[in-house]
Formats: C-alpha cells, sequence, structure tokens
C-alpha cells in the first residue's frame, strides 16, 4: 500500500531549519487554501492538522509564549513581534480556512486535538490582541458547522462546548466579555464571544457554569452599556451606583457599531429554563447600576422624631410609590384583555386556592404605567422588561427578534406581572407573525453571527416561530390573539413550502494525484486525515430547523380549543406532520447529488421530537383523531419512531401513543395488534424516569375498558415483581434519600444545612437572607475605584453564587422527588384500570394471586399511613413534623380502594378486615383536594352498596365497622363542602350507612 507522496510544501514546513522559513511556508499554504475548499481536502490527508496542532502546542508550551507577549507589551500587542508569533497567527488562519471547508472537516479538527492548543492560547495569561480575532474566528466557523453534522441518530455535538465551557478556558469568555468597547477590535471580540456562546450554549450544565463564573453577569454590563447610550438610565441611578451591588460607576456607552443582538442572545440562551439564573441575570450589578431598585417614598410629615432621638413612621403612613417605570410611559396604551376562558378551563378555583382574579373590563384602556391597577404583593418588577418592548418597537432586524425573544423568556419564567399580558398580546404577536411574511426584510445585516452560511433574514425567519412557540404556549389569551392574527394559516403554508425540493449546489473534492490515492483509501488513514461524512448544506439545515420550529408554533396554538386543532387541519397540513415523524434514512448525506428536502429524505431528531410535540396536541381533538389523523396515518410512524435510538424520540412518540390509547380513540385496537405492548413493557423498566412515566401512561390507557387476556399481557410484561417494587416504595423517603441524610450529618453548625455544589454551606430553610455580612468574602466588592472595573466584578459574590448554586440542587431533587411520585402514581393507575370494567372480579383475583393479597392490601395502607420527618434545632432536641403524602399518591391509592370496594363481597371483607386501611383513610376525609375527599366517600358508598338482597348482611356488617370507626363524624363534616359532586355523594353515604345501621 502506497499513500501519496506529500508535496514540497509540507515537507518544507516539516523540516523548517529557522521560524521565519516555517512562517513563510504557512504564508504560502494560507494563499494555497483560502478560497480553494476543493484543495483542502489534500492537505488533511498528507497531515497538515497535526502539523498545524504542533506549532500552536509549541507557542502554548510554559515560558515561551506567555513571556514573550508580557516583554512586549502583553495583550495590547496588535501585530506579531516575532516570527513565531506570526508562525503561529499563519497557523490559526489556515485552521480556520479548513473549518470552513463544510462538516466533512470536523472530524479530522477534533481527532487532531487543535483546538485544545487554540484555546491553551486563548485562555493565557497576556494573550496577544493578534490572536484573539483569528481564534474566536476559527471557533466560531466551528461551531457554525457543528450542525452540518449527520443528525438522524446522535444528538447535539457539545464537544466544542465541553471544551470552551471547562474550568481551564471559561475564564477568558469572561475576560473578552468584560473589557470596555474601546476599539473596533475590542467590539469584534466581544460580539465573537457572544455569538459563540449563543451557538454552543445549549445544555444545562453549560448554561449553570457560565452563570457561576460571571459570564452572565459580564454579559449583564454590556447590555447595560447599550442601556446607558440610548438614554434609558433611570432617573436619579447615578446617586446609586455606589449602592451595595451596583458597579461603582455607570458603564461606557456602547459605541454606535455595536451589535446588540449578539448580547441579547447569549444571555437568552443562558437564562432559558432557569428562573434562578434569571434572577441572576435582574441582580446583576450591571443591571442593578442603570435600574436601581426602586424605594418606597414617604411624605416629610410621615417622618417623626422620637424621644429616644431615632425617627419613626406615623401611623397615617403611606408609601408613595411611583407606579410603574418611566420607561413604560414610552410604550402605547393598549386595550385590556378580553378574554373568556377556553373550554376546559375549570370555572371554580380548586379549593384552598384563593387566585387572583385577573379583572377584565369592556370597552376600556390601560395607562402604559397601569396608574389605576390595584396595588398588589408582588415583587417590584425591572424595568428591564419595559424597555426590552421599546426595542422590540424601536429596532428592527435580529435586534428586534432578540429582544423579544429575553422578554419572552422572561415572562415564561414568570418575571412579569400579569398586566403586561395586554402588551404581549398587541404589541410583540403582531410583530412576530409579521416576520412570518416572505416579504419581511431585515434593515441591517447581523450576518457576522452566523459566518455566513444562510442569509441573515432566512435565519431570523427561521426564529420567529420558536419565538413565538414560546410566547404563546399555555396562555390561551396569547394564543386567541395570534390564532386572531391569522398565525395558523400562515404557518401551515411555510410548513408546506418547507416540502418544495431543493437542489443543493455541491462541488465534487478535488483529489491530487488521484492515481496514487487510489492505492491508500480513507479508511487506513489515520482520524486527523480522514474527513468525515459530508453532512448535509447549510441551506438543507436551515430548512430542518425552519420546519422544526413551524411545528413548535402550530403545537403552541392548539392545547386548548379543538376550533384551532380544527383550523390546522382544514389548511391541509396534517399530512406534512405525518411526513414530519419519518426520521432520516442512514446513508442520505452520503448522497450530494439528486433534489434534498422531500418526505422521503426523512427529519433530523429535532425536527422529529417537534413533529411528536405537533401531533400529541392535534390527537387531543376526538373528532381530530378520528378523522384526519386516521386518513393521513398517523400510528404507523410512531410505531417506527418509540424504537428509535434517540430515547428523547421514545419518549415524545410514546407521548402520542398515549392519545391513541385512549378509549374513545378507533387507533387503540391498532396498538394492541401491532405488538407494541412488548416494546411498551420494555420501557416502562428504563433507567430514563420519563420513558417509564409515560410507557406507564400509555400502558394505563391501553389497560382501560380492554379484554382480560391484554390486562394480562400487561402484567406478564411488566412482570409482578417490577410491580410490586414499584408499590412499596415510599414516595416521601424520596427526600430523605436525596438530600435529608446530608442535611443531619451537618447539622452542628447550621440547621437543615447541606453542602452546595460550591462546596459552601448552606441552610436550607433560610438559605441566603442571613447570610449577607457574615464575612468579608461574602460582601460585594463595591469599593472599588470608580474609574475602572476589575474582571472579578463579573464572579458573582458569594451570597449571589451561594444562592443560583443552591437552587440548581433543590430544583434537580425536587424532579427527581417528582419523577418518583409519577412512577408510582402511573403504577397505581394502572391497576385501577386493570381491576374496572368488565372481568373485574377476575382481574382482582390475578392480582392477588401473582402480585399478593396482603402485599397489596399493606402497601394501600402503607400510603395512606401518617409520617412525620425527624429534624433536629440548633441546640435543641429533636422534633417531628407532619410529612404530607403526595396528592397524586392519596388519588391513585383512593381510586384502587374504589374499584376494589367494588368487587365480590370477599374483597369487600379484605378491605374492612385489614388492621390499618380503613383507619388511616379516615385521616383524609378532609383533605384539602376534592378529588381526595370525593374518593374517601365513594370507598364508604361501595362498601355498603348492596347489588341484591343476599349482600344486604355483608354489607350491614360492615356499615357498622365504618361507623364505629367514625365514619359518620367525617361525612357530617363534608355537609357543607363547597364541592357540590363531595356534597351530593356525602348524603347518599350517610343514606346508606344509616339506613343499614338503624333497622
Amino acid at each position: 500500500m502506497t499513500r501519496a507522496s506529500a508535496p514540497p510544501l509540507l515537507l518544507q514546513l516539516q523540516n523548517a531549519e529557522t521560524l521565519s522559513a516555517q512562517a513563510a511556508a504557512l504564508r504560502s499554504l494560507k494563499n494555497e487554501t483560502i478560497g480553494h475548499d476543493q484543495r483542502k481536502e489534500s492537505w488533511v490527508r498528507w497531515g497538515i492538522l497535526p502539523v498545524l496542532a504542533n506549532i500552536l502546542a509549541a507557542r502554548q508550551s510554559p515560558g515561551k509564549g506567555t513571556a514573550s507577549a508580557e516583554l512586549n507589551g502583553g495583550s495590547k500587542l496588535r501585530y506579531p513581534t516575532s516570527e513565531e508569533d506570526e508562525a503561529c497567527l499563519q497557523a490559526v488562519i489556515i485552521l480556520g480556512s479548513l473549518a470552513q471547508g463544510g462538516a466533512a472537516f470536523l472530524s479530522p479538527i477534533f481527532a487532531s486535538g487543535v483546538l485544545p492548543a487554540l484555546l491553551s492560547i486563548l485562555s493565557a495569561p497576556g494573550c496577544p490582541s493578534f490572536f484573539v480575532l483569528p481564534i474566536l474566528r476559527t471557533l466560531n466557523n466551528v461551531a457554525d458547522r457543528l450542525p452540518l453534522q449527520s443528525q438522524q441518530i446522535s444528538s447535539k455535538d457539545t464537544r466544542l462546548a465541553d471544551l470552551l465551557f471547562s474550568n481551564d478556558h471559561i475564564g477568558c469568555l469572561a475576560r473578552i466579555l468584560g473589557q470596555e468597547y474601546e476599539s473596533h477590535h475590542d467590539q469584534a471580540a466581544i460580539e465573537l464571544t457572544a455569538s459563540l456562546v449563543g451557538k454552543l450554549c445549549t445544555e444545562e450544565i453549560h448554561k449553570a457554569i457560565l452563570a457561576e463564573c460571571g459570564v452572565l453577569d459580564a454579559l449583564a454590563v454590556k447590555v447595560a452599556s447599550f442601556i446607558v447610550a440610548q438614554g434609558f438610565v433611570l432617573p436619579g441611578a447615578e446617586a446609586h451606583v455606589q449602592d451595595t451591588g451596583a458597579l461603582g460607576s455607570l458603564p461606557a456607552p456602547a459605541p454606535a457599531g455595536a451589535k446588540m443582538a449578539p448580547i441579547l442572545r447569549a444571555v437568552t440562551v443562558i437564562i432559558e429554563h432557569s428562573k434562578w439564573r434569571a434572577e441572576h441575570f435582574l441582580s446583576s450589578p450591571g443591571i442593578l447600576t442603570v435600574f436601581p431598585r426602586q424605594l418606597p417614598e414617604f411624605a416629610p410629615t410621615d417622618i417623626k422624631k422620637g424621644p429616644w432621638g431615632s425617627t419613626y413612621f406615623s401611623g397615617s403612613a403611606v408609601p408613595r410609590h411611583a407606579g410603574a417605570s418611566p420607561l413604560e410611559h414610552l410604550l402605547p396604551s393598549v386595550p385590556l384583555s378580553q378574554s373568556k376562558s377556553p373550554a376546559n378551563t375549570p370555572n371554580f378555583p380548586p379549593l384552598g386556592h384563593q387566585g387572583t382574579t385577573h379583572r377584565r373590563h369592556s370597552q376600556s384602556y390601560s395607562t402604559p404605567m397601569s396608574a389605576y391597577d390595584p396595588p398588589t404583593s408582588e415583587d417590584e418588577e425591572n424595568p428591564i422588561i419595559p424597555w426590552l418592548l421599546y426595542i422590540v418597537r424601536a429596532e428592527g432586524g435580529m435586534v428586534r427578534l432578540m429582544a423579544a425573544r429575553l422578554v419572552t423568556v422572561l415572562f415564561r419564567l414568570g418575571l412579569t406581572k400579569k398586566r403586561w399580558v395586554s402588551m404581549l398580546c398587541y404589541l410583540l404577536i403582531p410583530i412576530l407573525i409579521r416576520m412570518l411574511d416572505k416579504d419581511y426584510e431585515m434593515n441591517g445585516d447581523d450576518g457576522v453571527q452566523y459566518g455566513g452560511l444562510i442569509p441573515s433574514t432566512e435565519r431570523l425567519r427561521e426564529e420567529a416561530p420558536f419565538v413565538l412557540a414560546t410566547l404563546v404556549i399555555d396562555d390561551f389569551e396569547l394564543q386567541r390573539h395570534a390564532v386572531d392574527g391569522n398565525a395558523i394559516k400562515r404557518l401551515s403554508q411555510l410548513l408546506k413550502e418547507t416540502y418544495n425540493p431543493v437542489q443543493d449546489v455541491t462541488r465534487p473534492m478535488w483529489h491530487a494525484d488521484a492515481e496514487e490515492n487510489v492505492d491508500s483509501p480513507p479508511d487506513t488513514l489515520p482520524a486527523e486525515c480522514r474527513l468525515g461524512s459530508l453532512g448535509f448544506s447549510p441551506v438543507h439545515c436551515h430548512i430542518m430547523r425552519y420546519r422544526e420550529n413551524i411545528l413548535k408554533a402550530l403545537a403552541a396554538l392548539v392545547p386548548f380549543k379543538d376550533e384551532y386543532r380544527k383550523a390546522v387541519c382544514e389548511n391541509g397540513v396534517v399530512p406534512y406532520i405525518i411526513d414530519s415523524l419519518k426520521p432520516c434514512s442512514d446513508d442520505q448525506s452520503a448522497d450530494p447529488s439528486g433534489p434534498k428536502n422531500t418526505a422521503s429524505h426523512g427529519n433530523p431528531t429535532s425536527t422529529l421530537l417537534a413533529a411528536c410535540g405537533a401531533a400529541r396536541m392535534l390527537t387531543r381533538s376526538v373528532s381530530v383523531l378520528r378523522t384526519s389523523m386516521i386518513d393521513a396515518g398517523v400510528a404507523t410512524p410512531l410505531f417506527v419512531l418509540i424504537k428509535h435510538p434517540n430515547i428523547e424520540v421514545q419518549i415524545a412518540a410514546t407521548q402520542v401513543i398515549c392519545n391513541l390509547a385512549l378509549d374513545f380513540s378507533p387507533m387503540k385496537e391498532a396498538i394492541i395488534t401491532a405488538d407494541v405492548l412488548p416494546t411498551l413493557c420494555e420501557h416502562a423498566h428504563s433507567p430514563n424516569t420519563k420513558l417509564r412515566i409515560e410507557s406507564l401512561w400509555a400502558l394505563k390507557h391501553v389497560a382501560y375498558n380492554t379484554t382480560n387476556d391484554v390486562k394480562v399481557r400487561i402484567i406478564e410484561g411488566l412482570s409482578p415483581a417490577y410491580i410490586r417494587q414499584i408499590i412499596t416504595q415510599d414516595p416521601t423517603n424520596a427526600l430523605a434519600k436525596r438530600g435529608m441524610d446530608e442535611e443531619m450529618d451537618n447539622v452542628s453548625n447550621v440547621g437543615m444545612g447541606r453542602a452546595n455544589s460550591a462546596g459552601e454551606q448552606v441552610d436550607l430553610l433560610n438559605p441566603v437572607d442571613n447570610a449577607a455580612g457574615q464575612d468579608e468574602d461574602m460582601k460585594m466588592a463595591d469599593t472599588m475605584p470608580p474609574s475602572k472595573m476589575s474582571l472579578d466584578m463579573f464572579l458573582p459574590d458569594a451570597t449571589r453564587r451561594r444562592k443560583l448554586t443552591l437552587h440548581g440542587n433543590l430544583d434537580q431533587t425536587t424532579q427527581a422527588r417528582q419523577d418518583d411520585i409519577a412512577v408510582q402514581e402511573q403504577t397505581f393507575d394502572l391497576l385501577r384500570n386493570i381491576i374496572c370494567g368488565p372481568g373485574a372480579a377476575e382481574m382482582i383475583d390475578h392480582l392477588f394471586k401473582v402480585i399478593g393479597q396482603d402485599l397489596i392490601l399493606d402497601a394501600l395502607a402503607d400510603k395512606l399511613r401518617p409520617r412525620s420527618i425527624q429534624l433536629p434545632h440548633r441546640g435543641e432536641s429533636s422534633a417531628h413534623r407532619p410529612l404530607s403524602v403526595p396528592t397524586e399518591i392519596l388519588v391513585s391509592v383512593t381510586f384502587v380502594m374504589i374499584h376494589l370496594a367494588a368487587g365480590l363481597p370477599w374483597h369487600r371483607q379484605l378491605l374492612v378486615s385489614h388492621r390499618d386501611l380503613l383507619r388511616y383513610l379516615m385521616g383524609y376525609f378532609n383533605h384539602t383536594h376534592r378529588e381526595v375527599r370525593t374518593n374517601c366517600v365513594w370507598v364508604v358508598i361501595n362498601l355498603t352498596y348492596k347489588d341484591d338482597a343476599s349482600e344486604e348482611e355483608g354489607c350491614r356488617e360492615r356499615a357498622f365497622r365504618l361507623r364505629a370507626m367514625g365514619v359518620m363524624d367525617r361525612l357530617s363534616s363534608l355537609a357543607d363542602d363547597p364541592d357540590l359532586d363531595v356534597r351530593e355523594r356525602t348524603r347518599t353515604a350517610q343514606d346508606l350507612v344509616n339506613h343499614l345501621t338503624h333497622t
């Protein structure tokens, strides 16, 4: 086997005797490769990447580059001052050029180890300025092409993000973002760094690191600099710049040419999905400096002076709030919302929840500052909300979209007041819908963020449906305004257009010395000399993302109203949604010729997930499920997707199958006959909790009102041992397992204390409030010279870092506990559906046989058992606090008891004769949840209801047992229950018990 002979230029590089010769050879190589994509493959095969990696590694070796930079003025150098630096710079530029070759070049670039060397140079103290921009451009080139890789099976490629956001390199991001806009070079570096964060920050762990390591605070200062430049600093803010938590001085205004969109995007991707990170951003020094917290003011006559010398407020003192932020005066008045509740919204609030009602006024208008709104107890709202809405109205292009996205994220996280819904309806939604138009053009070019792969206008049009989806999801009022704005019709047409065939313009790779290369198959080359798959074209990837976001928007518009679901079907997009459920073929990206983007080419993972979401929302409608979805053949692709290699796709497909398995669905029988049950049972054992929950949920729907042989198959598929394991778990033990042990171990110094991920002791009951001022490390650095900000400013102070980390830990603990509860809830619901309907008595006997009669009854009793948790007190003896059983478990368990009580007489007798079951049940007749109260009464009804005269003696005996347990007192307490159903069932139960016990 022979390999193509290396060109003289490569030999010259490898054998250069002087740095000057090496730099000259690199310049020649740069001129040969830049703009000549067909030559780059040959240079990779000849082994240029290891050569570049060695040059970069030599530059960042200890004691060489850093010392040279410091001797020559360090980071302020704009041009190389040595041949070594010149050679290194040329290597960086060549690497960036290779990355522009496409997705095929990413595999050898990662395999060569050149990126860690690149990041080491950027992260080194005193990194010269002439390295910063080329390195950042190279990293952006790589980041731009990561999505182009074949993605039909694999998840997101996070290799570059894992490197960049590691402890070794993340500090350089805060350093670059923390510098001021002193020159065009600094401005470009800031924008490229922010763009890099916006492209790569997709994982929760990376978002948390960026918030904790000061990157989010540095971005907040950049946002503040735009606020200063626009003149929107709150009046009087200068008087508060020295307050605790502020910067010490107003940030320098951003220059006229600075781009705001990359900054807003980076902030948004970091804070989304986390209220705590969003609050961390809003409380950052940069934001607090330009938007200081407004304290209530009092009239001079309200302040009195006491005989002891201190002042106090008079009894009639009333704080004078300025109302809303002055920025709200820049926004127009809009009509108040005139919404009606959707059909499936409860007409009355649940018992125990005195929710405030959102007042609606006919033909009335609200002032921008809402001066006539009644005072609320809500925390003061940050003025950044009206500022962002102003930017949405005043700016254009990507700045407008990113401002809309950021305000949408803050709204979704509950950091805006309800009164802003009208503003979002009348100001934001029409703008987002306008962005869907084909003739919508951007005023400026923000292409720096995207590497020029697709036009900026196309990128804006691609992302607008996603922002619209995020805004309207779960809010009927916003959905109504979007639908009234013709959003469904526009999105439907756009979805159809994403299936127009696209001809990729590709050029074949140029093979120098092709005859010699024949004897050297690519598979025999080292990984750093072998190109990867061609991947997808930028246009194809853009269309896939566009299709994904359109599907998300359609799904977000229709969750509540059947009318909206029918509108989607009437626009003829159901077949296109079904086509979007088909995955990519394995060899699709290998064929560069022929039209792309047809239904036969399939869809990447992210589009499959969005299509499942749209199908799930449409299948909520009985009429749509029985007509359009059946006609389009929705079941067939879903049965394929539940076996997809990607577990997220399995989960999404199972969620749709849950709707298809409902009793009214004509596809329920298809699920049973298509041999899907074994797959669902297998997934119910998955280590992924979400997949377990969804699989059990689907099995629960299949089991309802089906034949006993199917129910037996489900039990055998899950295995009795698995069911025993789930139903015997204590749902309240999850808290102890996931945190209470650590809390008990650390009580000597802190009550309810535990160590967070920052290694600090925190108090779970009072985690932050008492932390400030305990030591010097926890004070804000508010004594800095106001003329200059230090990089340390962007490291959150101990209090804010502690709060951020603690809430991250608690969020994970809470989610894990909720997952454990949901698995048990669905298992009990499955048992309930197994023992109801025709043949229920036989299935009760079967469950008692294969799982165990005593085990099932003991498990039910254990879920109702009152429990408490021992909490240590500081310096005191331990005490016990009641620990509530999750309401979801109570509802599920009492439903199982209802169906057992509706079984054969001996099944009823088992419930009554159990030592604890009914005794524990007595404690839940006055539960705050209406369904628990109703179920308790239903148990009494079923135990005392006689189907025929032969059962009267058994019913009487059970009635006396219940009366002896005090059931009549419990029922009497429900006579005036606020829920009508509870009152009606209570009267029935009282009549039955009284009739049986007073004869």
